[in-house]
């Protein structure tokens, strides 16, 4: 899977667009992240009336295609290739097709069409979704877009309004009278497989460090996750506010900074910068803790209490169905 944080590509330096001046995002492909994966040539798959989208791209321009067959290929294909197949004929009548059906591209039908691609997109697509609420407050531009709605499915600003409304919608939700209740999560047996880190280390160092392991230098960082454990967060951060609450051993510093770089190597994308690392779990306000053990104030935590591994709560799947949290299947769009 392609960095799409990275600060090159293929050899390339990715351009900063965002300018702080203006305090302007420049949407472009080639720009740092969030400005690419903002980009309708992102690969951010989605499924839009029951059709499988391989990125905005692909969806734009499948709509220059009256031909079924060939509007879904198109559809399915990230936005290089998809932008390979464009093609201007409809610009003489401004008719684009959906599924068997005429659209005049001025008219407000084709407006309402695009905006509920987008929203599929932006419901779907968590990496689009976190990219774009990474600009609130910035005005949102595209300077290497079109102008004119007579010469492309989709203009420079048509784009930017689209976004903008979305990204301020969905803040607007947040900020209603109903709020995420809060959930922190454990590390160690929760998260994190202990044992799998164990696995990893010599012989002559576990007896080195017998009857205290995890002060073996290091270990944290070789651990797997537990089974379902990343699939279980992405799920549980549609409907919580998640933090990470777990503790290290006082006499292991590199097990501090050990579960950061897990945190974000596996999961920085829902705890980024939301971690508490602490031997006092009980001073932290929340409505619920998933933890393994009833240690470092886990049992007098003021909220509800999820003793992971427990006969009620064995496995990550138990969590998610007393939460009522089913997992969507992960859409195929390669």
């Amino acid at each position: 899977m392609e960095d799409y944080k990275a600060t090159t590509r293929n050899g390339h330096q990715l351009i900063d667009f965002y300018d702080p001046d203006a305090n302007t995002l420049d949407i472009h492909s080639n720009g740092l992240y969030p400005s690419n994966v903002l980009s309708n040539l992102c690969s951010n798959g989605f499924r839009f009336d029951g059709v499988v989208c391989g990125s905005m791209e692909g969806f734009l321009q499948s709509l220059k295609q009256q031909e079924k067959s060939k509007q879904l290929q198109i559809c399915q294909m990230k936005g290089g290739n998809a932008r390979k197949h464009s093609v201007t004929l409809w610009q003489t009548n401004q008719i684009v097709w959906w599924r068997g059906q005429a659209y005049d591209r001025q008219s407000d039908e084709y407006q309402k069409l695009i905006r509920r691609a987008y929203q599929a997109m932006f419901d779907q697509s968590e990496r689009f979704r976190a990219a774009l609420m990474q600009t609130r407050g910035i005005t949102l531009i595209h300077s290497s877009g079109e102008s004119n709605p007579f010469k492309t499915i989709l203009t420079e600003d048509e784009l930017c309004t689209i976004l903008t409304e979305m990204r301020d919608n969905y803040d607007r939700r947040d900020k209603g009278i109903v709020h995420k209740k809060r959930m922190f999560v454990d590390m160690d047996n929760v998260l994190v497989d202990f044992e799998s880190g164990l696995a990893q280390v010599s012989e002559e160092v576990k007896q080195e460090y017998e009857g205290r392991l995890d002060e073996i230098p290091g270990l944290f960082g070789l651990m797997m996750p537990m089974p379902g454990a990343i699939e279980a967060m992405h799920e549980l951060q549609k409907h919580y506010d998640l933090f990470i609450l777990s503790t290290a051993p006082w006499k292991n510093p590199s097990a501090w900074s050990d579960k950061v770089k897990w945190v974000t190597q596996y999961l920085d994308d829902v705890f980024h910068k939301r971690m508490v690392i602490t031997h006092r779990k009980d001073l932290c306000q929340g409505d619920y803790l998933i933890d393994d053990r009833g240690k470092n104030g886990t049992s007098d935590f003021a909220g509800e209490w999820i003793e992971f591994g427990s006969v009620k709560f064995p496995d990550w799947n138990s969590v998610l169905a007393y939460f009522g949290v089913v997992s969507q299947e992960h859409l195929d769009i390669t």
